[in-house]
């Protein structure tokens, strides 16, 4: 099926162009496997990196690991290979592999500690794992099927109005992952940022707003945002908001997360109107995207956006719990929900 992908966050931007192999993939593959072999056998100093990736990324490998992945990193630079997504592919697996420091979702845990593997055993084992996949696809050129667009879905320009068929997404949950946090470890090795304040500007700041860490330039842009969210739901936002303001008063951390939910529900809105835009009449839309407690007080986030598809034009809408979540990370310091938080499924037609 053809398909149109739109991911504004430039690493995952590039694992998904690296998904989408031509039919030159596997002969990629071999040359990217030799110069790799290579490049992990001739380690590069640490110095070679700026200040802050060294310190962050001196704390979830072992240096000698460490040291071992830049030589590989190197080698693919010299090979004239920066540019290719496959082998960005190849030594990012390597890289996840051979951390010594635990997962969270994504993000690499820098205080905690797991066995890890070596990056060549992790080298050999990501080259077999993806060269199965590559011949099951057996030369298929998936890149004249799909085309992914580095931006975010709020503008769609590449895609004409009435001419999609089928929508699914899973958009960010509020205030759930910070999705530039959560890949610092490839971002510092990749030099995609150097600084965190790097990490703000090339890459939070073309995300939908979901999380505190992300409100650089969005405080003073609320009634903007207000503005943008249907009007039928504002008061019901209004409330959340000046309940969160009046909780963050009594709480240490300060969090503002009275400041999160304009932004989060009006760029929503943004991104449902371009839905509507480019589906064909008769077309579905389909989101996989749950609830939030914030200092106890619950958003329910699939009710308010599936009411959103109906006052931006979409039908026959539907909200629907598929699990529960949440109950994993249950802390007596964290304040949760008293009804309980989910993922569902939202949807509706054109």
């Amino acid at each position: 099926m053809r398909a149109i992908g739109y991911e504004p966050h430039p690493f995952f931007f590039r694992i998904a162009k690296a998904k989408l192999p031509g039919p030159e993939a596997i002969p990629q593959l071999d040359q990217i496997e030799r110069v790799l072999a290579k490049g992990f056998l001739q380690p590069k100093p640490l110095s070679l990196l700026p200040e802050a990736p060294a310190i962050f990324l001196h704390k979830l490998f072992p240096e000698n690991s460490l040291e071992s992945l830049l030589g590989a990193r190197e080698a693919l630079f010299s090979a004239e290979l920066r540019d290719n997504d496959l082998a960005f592919l190849v030594l990012s697996r390597v890289l996840d592999k051979s951390s010594h420091s635990q997962t969270d979702g994504i993000y690499k845990a820098p205080t905690s500690r797991k066995g890890a593997t070596s990056p060549l055993a992790a080298f050999h084992g990501s080259v077999r794992a993806i060269r199965s996949d590559l011949e099951t696809a057996k030369g298929r050129d998936y890149r004249s099927l799909a085309l992914i667009n580095q931006a975010s879905a709020e503008r769609m320009q590449a895609v004409a109005a009435d001419s999609v068929s089928l929508i699914v997404t899973s958009p960010p949950y509020l205030n759930n992952f910070d999705f530039a946090e959560m890949t610092r470890m490839y971002l510092y090795f990749w030099g995609m940022a150097t600084t965190w304040g790097d990490i703000t500007d090339r890459v939070r700041s073309k995300l939908i707003v979901n999380t505190t860490t992300a409100l650089k330039g969005h405080k003073a842009r609320q009634e903007e945002y207000r503005a943008n969210v249907p009007l039928r739901l504002r008061p019901d936002l209004d409330s959340l908001v000046k309940e969160l303001a009046n909780r963050r008063t009594t709480k240490a951390g300060k969090k503002e997360y009275d400041f999160l939910v304009y932004p989060y529900f009006s760029q929503m809105t943004t991104v449902l109107r371009e839905c509507l835009r480019c589906l064909r009449r008769g077309a579905g839309i389909h989101l996989m995207v749950a609830d939030a407690a914030l200092y106890g007080v619950h958003i329910s986030t699939p009710q308010v956006l599936c009411e959103t598809l109906r006052e931006v034009g979409f039908r026959n809408t539907s909200c629907s719990l598929v699990r529960k979540r949440g109950h994993r990370w249950i802390l007596s310091k964290r304040e949760g929900s008293q009804q309980g938080l989910g993922e569902y499924h939202v949807s509706a037609i054109k």
